[in-house]
């Protein structure tokens, strides 16, 4: 908590990511232009498709800068609008871990309701897939 405090930065502990971007199982990737249905388009004129895309921005906010049609989500100054621990959902899909000021733990618990949502969003009929 010293470093929190001191700088408000909150270390993190890897625990196997550095190893899976070395060998390239998980790919780093900078210049996101625009996010697509299926991945991303980059700055250089690249698309890229992935099942999932984590942001990992850095120890200050910036989601204000680059995050359009949030629905509401954040603040003017790239935080949760709403108080944790109900920071973490958005709008069409778009989830946020961390951004309710509550360190290592309020993460936690971000990604655990995270994961429940999308758990429940995916045992969810599709009605708009059955032919009528």
């Amino acid at each position: 908590m010293e470093l929190k405090n001191l700088a408000g930065k909150t270390p993190v502990l890897d625990v196997g990511a550095l190893a899976l971007i070395r060998s390239g199982n998980i790919k780093v990737m900078q210049g996101v232009k625009e996010i697509t249905r299926g991945g991303a388009k980059f700055v250089d004129g690249t698309e890229e498709q992935f099942d999932a895309i984590i942001l990992a921005t850095g120890y200050r906010s910036n989601v204000s800068s680059w995050l359009m049609g949030d629905g509401g989500l954040f603040t003017r100054e790239g935080m949760a609008k709403d108080p944790f621990p109900g920071g973490w959902k958005g709008e069409k899909g778009l989830y946020c871990v961390g951004f309710t000021r509550r360190g290592l733990l309020g993460a936690s618990h971000d990604a655990l309701n995270i994961a429940r949502d999308i758990l429940l969003q995916w045992k969810k009929p599709s009605h708009h897939l059955v032919k009528q």
